[in-house]
């Protein structure tokens, strides 16, 4: 029978290996009793594999977020690491850069001079784009102007078009035009809306580039097609005007009036201009000083120079009347201004002589005489909000509801913001029309577009968020929507623009 070769001895643990394994022993033994400290260093150790502890990514995050638990400021920026490689994890920018500003408000300084030398040796996007956030806002480290511009410079230079456009917009604040234009170009080859508007701003105007007015219109236009506000003001201004193309009133109104409605008071002075003067749109003293009350705050020189330049004609006397009715109360002062609209064959003349006729705190109302001068005038928009409230509550005439919602439904298509509000609650309530909540919603909004809509109609939105009706915008931030509109406060800009008129 053959021999069975004997198996070779054993070789006996050196004790400096031995020592080894115990001190990982001890190591894991202390970041599994809760140690941060022992609990980074051993993520650490997974992460880049120790001696008998094989790399592994997964465990290696495992405990670093267990000491990050702990606010530890070294594993907080380990776990920055994996997040920004995809080590362990999917890779999240936005979590790792979070991530990495929390462990610099935690302490940890390394941080900025590992991604200094990152992008010194690579030119890192991610490293960048960090270190101009950091350097903007001094997030573990002092503000600095020079460094925050030097890393979004190489950001930029990475054809990355946030870092573009930001850049291009630091330059513009600070008047150097010539860079901005640079910036905003190559921003805008990239499709940034914000930059194709800025740099055809600048092409229009000749800032930092040669002036080219056409080329500048083009690319306004292609910003406003994209939707965005200050290209629609800029182009109805440029047709407003007929700055480098032929003027074009009823252009110039339908650009302006989407910037108004994004709250763009510079829009909304032009937008009541056309109103006053009957450029665009049918003469109309209404809407004209809802509009110029809205951007009266911004625009005191020239509304006085407005009222100046009237000398006393219709539109002031037509203030004047607003101011003692809505103001003064002294209603036989304000009918003998309303008439003197009324003479100039103004149908916002004699609309409000039929609401000083109807007021109940004039001591010569008179109901039938108010019903009877508002049907002379129906058909104009805030005419029939008024003439419809008559109708509907039988104030001088007979009830008539079918006719007073049609007289309001046409107030309110016609941008009489009230008549938004209050045909709204009509469907939102069943009241005298099929119950429509999507259809209430809807006027709500344009009402709120508009910068009028009322506190009660404010409240009844907030409902329609509650229900999450789907034609609402921002609903995932319904709460916050809800909270706004629950205590709306009533747009005060008309008061507030008379009790300025002298």
């Amino acid at each position: 029978m053959a021999m069975v070769n004997a198996a070779p001895a054993k070789r006996k643990p050196a004790k400096a290996d031995i020592e080894k394994v115990d001190s990982i022993a001890l190591m894991i033994e202390k970041a599994n009793s809760g140690e941060a400290n022992a609990q980074n260093t051993v993520g650490v150790w997974y992460y880049t594999g120790k001696d008998t502890l094989r790399q592994d990514y997964k465990k290696a995050l495992h405990y670093w977020a267990l000491a990050a638990k702990q606010d530890n400021a070294d594993a907080i920026g380990n776990m920055a690491m994996c997040y920004q490689l995809g080590n362990g994890t999917q890779k999240d920018s936005t979590m790792a850069v979070n991530l990495y500003k929390a462990a610099l408000k935690k302490g940890n300084r390394d941080i900025i001079a590992q991604h200094e030398s990152i992008v010194k040796n690579t030119g890192s996007l991610f490293s960048s784009r960090l270190l101009k956030e950091c350097y903007k806002d001094g997030i573990g480290t002092p503000k600095d102007i020079k460094k925050y511009v030097y890393y979004t410079e190489k950001a930029a230079e990475k054809k990355d078009v946030s870092s573009q456009y930001e850049l291009a917009l630091f330059y513009l604040n600070n008047q150097m035009a010539d860079k901005a234009v640079i910036w905003f170009k190559e921003a805008a080859k990239q499709g940034k809306v914000g930059a194709i508007y800025y740099y055809g701003y600048l092409m229009f105007n000749g800032q930092g580039i040669v002036q080219d007015k056409k080329g500048g219109i083009k690319l306004l236009q292609s910003a406003a097609d994209k939707d965005f506000t200050m290209a629609h003001y800029q182009l109805g201004r440029i047709y407003y005007y007929g700055d480098g193309t032929e003027q074009d009133y009823g252009k110039a109104v339908g650009l302006l009036r989407k910037a108004a409605e994004r709250k763009n008071h510079d829009a909304k002075w032009l937008l009541g201009l056309c109103y006053l003067n009957g450029n665009g749109v049918d003469q109309d003293y209404y809407f004209a000083t809802q509009f110029i009350a809205d951007a009266a705050p911004s625009h005191q020189k020239e509304l006085k120079q407005l009222l100046s330049d009237d000398n006393d004609g219709p539109y002031t006397q037509y203030l004047y009347g607003l101011k003692n009715y809505y103001i003064v109360k002294d209603y036989e002062a304000a009918i003998s201004y309303f008439k003197k609209v009324d003479k100039a064959k103004n149908m916002a003349g004699k609309t409000m002589l039929a609401v000083c006729y109807g007021n109940k705190d004039y001591t010569k109302r008179n109901v039938k005489k108010a019903y009877k001068t508002l049907n002379k005038v129906s058909g104009y928009p805030i005419a029939d909000y008024y003439l419809s409230s008559m109708l509907e509550n039988g104030t001088g005439t007979k009830t008539d509801e079918k006719r007073a919602l049609a007289l309001l439904t046409n107030a309110a298509e016609n941008g009489v913001a009230y008549a938004m509000c209050k045909l709204g609650n009509k469907y939102m309530e069943g009241d005298g029309v099929t119950r429509d909540l999507s259809h209430a919603a809807q006027l709500y909004l344009q009402a709120e577009a508009l910068g009028h809509l009322t506190p009660e109609s404010a409240k009844k939105l907030a409902e329609c968020y509650v229900k999450k009706i789907g034609i609402l915008p921002d609903l995932v931030d319904a709460e916050k929507r809800i909270e706004q509109l629950n205590h709306y406060k009533q747009n005060d800009s008309f008061l507030t623009m008379l009790r300025t008129i002298k």
